[in-house]
């Protein structure tokens, strides 16, 4: 009897061992490339099953993240993946008014290092309190739960140790960024000259530091690995070449004789200076290809030069002074980046001809009538906005913790003395109404236009569902008519990824872009069918671009005359928008904004 009792009590432990030992869902929860991931370091046993049912997803879902092999999707123990985090942030989180919290608002340009080393806390607790942070990147005015039993406890040593772990952790779950520790002494600058990037671009990428510090983790976009570019070559022949030939299911030909070919020279920074190839920039070279076959076919031939300006005017001065090819040059697409124009423009003034600026969204410099620029200008945009609010319209402007200020500022001066309401949502998006009233009492009968100034993908989506909500309620009211609401946001919401894009529908949104490809069209989906026959793989908005480019410029060349004229009136089928061109601080201007309207019917307009 007592041996039985002894075997059971075995029995009994065994169990409790067992189930002591079962997998749990990690606490961290990152933001990483512009998505939030649960990081699952895989115990001993565990295989793809076991993890996506941990975290109630698919088997696919694990594999596709993690590059797994979809046959025998093996896992070793110890490995880090990246499993996709749909549930809500503020269930991962601290319930507000937790007193084992205390809340801590960030300024612009302070970072998640500097927030650890002032409380003397360590990263990993702060991850671990404030779900979906991106470490490398605080949205202005971020609100970090702060554990008061952690604060103060620990060294700047364990916090510099805790961050060079993340960098790696990041840089090998990331598919986007590469992350990096500063040294002693690094700076941005020193940085940026050493990773051939842009230290605007840098520091933007990084939420702008004030300050860097020594242990601190930055990002820095990846470019495509696989070519790595030898010394200066005038033309990019060998290795590229063969990289982008390879891309394509057959070689793209054009007529081999000479009269009336009009020559095309594409100045893009197709690598950086340390030679990695920039995989958008190539997208932008295809497209160019597509738009010179569709010429071929109309029995024209446009010959496409290729030039690597490899981000740097310096490079691009050699290619001006030593191309001959750029001799017989009819367009300019590019430099893409004006600070490295100033070359190829003075050289395209002489020969007279047109300098095509297709990314530029600002223009600095004083260059002629020969140079265009496609992206809109800024003080075209109030002439789109204007046309959202009647003299009857109930304005609401909804503010959250993180707001767009430039289009807080664009729309304060359309509505001008227009009456408005101003609600401002909190961490919790509790209604804080500074008329005193809740934000029921400031909608209207009719026309109701909520302008929702969210910069954050979260917050936006919260504020969206809860006007939502609110139309559900007041629907009765109604009876079967639509309750009158509209919402003015942001462009950037099409991109937001982690949203429900069937808000955008319910709620009649409105945005202002500088571009806009509708993939539902016929002649998007035939491109995109080309695209994928000839490259293998899906266009992006570089590829729509180059191709409209070379499309819209050579076709008014080749049509003789005023080229202004040809331009504005041209009637070539584009995949964005139509541009009008007018002159503008010396130069030639794209004035053509497109008003994107996500309406309830599930369709899409453009004005």
């Amino acid at each position: 009897m007592k041996r039985e009792i002894i075997l059971v009590w075995m029995l009994l432990c065994g169990c409790v061992l067992s189930l002591s030992a079962q997998p749990e869902r990690s606490k961290e929860v990152l933001r990483i490339d512009g998505q939030n991931y649960y990081v699952h370091t895989v115990a001993a046993g565990e295989g793809v099953a076991d993890i996506a049912a941990l975290y109630s997803l698919s088997d696919r879902e694990i594999i596709e993240e993690n590059d797994l092999d979809p046959v025998a999707p093996a896992i070793e123990e110890g490995r880090v993946l990246r499993v996709p985090c749909y549930e809500r942030l503020s269930r991962l989180q601290p319930k507000r008014g937790d007193d084992r919290y205390d809340r801590y608002r960030t300024v612009s340009g302070e970072s998640l290092f500097k927030v650890a080393v002032d409380f003397a806390i360590a990263l990993d607790t702060l991850v671990e309190d404030n779900a979906g942070l991106d470490i490398t990147n605080l949205h202005n005015k971020t609100s970090l739960n702060v554990r008061r039993s952690a604060a103060g406890r620990t060294q700047l040593a364990q916090i510099q140790e805790q961050s060079s772990r993340y960098a790696a952790l990041l840089g090998s779950l990331s598919r986007e960024w590469d992350y990096l520790v500063v040294g002693k002494g690094g700076t941005l600058y020193s940085i940026a000259v050493e990773m051939g990037v842009d230290v605007d671009d840098l520091s933007k990428d990084n939420g702008n530091p004030e300050l860097i510090y020594e242990g601190m983790a930055l990002k820095v976009r990846r470019a495509n690995e696989g070519v790595v570019m030898g010394e200066y070559e005038p033309t990019i022949k060998s290795d590229i070449m063969g990289y982008l030939d390879s891309l394509a299911t057959h070689d793209v030909e054009f007529r081999p004789f000479d009269k009336d070919v009009l020559t095309v020279s594409l100045m893009l920074p197709l690598s950086d200076t340390l030679g990695r190839v920039r995989g958008s920039f190539v997208e932008f070279y295809q497209g160019a290809l597509l738009a010179a076959e569709d010429f071929k076919a109309e029995g024209r031939s446009v010959d496409i030069q290729l030039f690597n300006t490899k981000n740097s005017a310096a490079y691009v001065d050699v290619l001006v002074e030593h191309e001959d090819m750029l001799e017989k040059t009819d367009l300019f697409v590019g430099p893409i980046y004006e600070r490295n124009a100033e070359a190829v423009v003075e050289f395209a003034a002489e020969k007279g001809v047109p300098v095509v600026s297709p990314l530029a969204t600002t223009t600095s410099g004083t260059y002629g009538r020969h140079y265009y620029r496609l992206a809109p200008t800024d003080s075209a945009r109030m002439n789109k906005l204007s046309g959202l609010v009647a003299p009857t319209t109930n304005v609401i402007m909804v503010y959250t913790s993180s707001n767009d200020e430039e289009m807080e500022r664009e729309m304060l001066a359309l509505l001008g003395d227009h009456p408005y309401g101003k609600v401002i949502y909190n961490e919790s998006f509790e209604v804080d109404s500074l008329q005193s009233r809740p934000i029921e009492e400031l909608m209207a009968e009719d026309d109701n236009l909520f302008v929702v100034l969210s910069d954050n993908e979260i917050e936006t989506d919260r504020s969206l569902a809860i006007i939502s909500s609110m139309m559900n309620s007041r629907q009765p009211k109604y009876g079967n008519r639509r309750v009158p609401v509209r919402v003015v946001g942001s462009a950037a919401w099409a991109k937001y990824k982690n949203m429900d894009k069937n808000l955008l529908f319910k709620l009649d949104v409105s945005y202002l872009a500088n571009y806009h490809a509708d993939r539902g069209s016929k002649r998007i989906r035939e491109f995109d069918r080309r695209f994928v026959r000839e490259f293998g793989r899906m266009p992006s908005m570089f590829a729509y671009r180059a191709y409209d480019a070379v499309r819209l410029f050579a076709s008014a060349i080749f049509a003789g005359g005023d080229l202004v004229s040809e331009l504005n009136g041209s009637v070539v089928p584009l995949l964005q928008v139509p541009y009008s061109f007018t002159e503008e601080n010396g130069n030639m201007v794209n004035d053509s904004w497109v008003l994107v309207n996500y309406r309830p019917n599930y369709t899409i307009s453009i004005k």
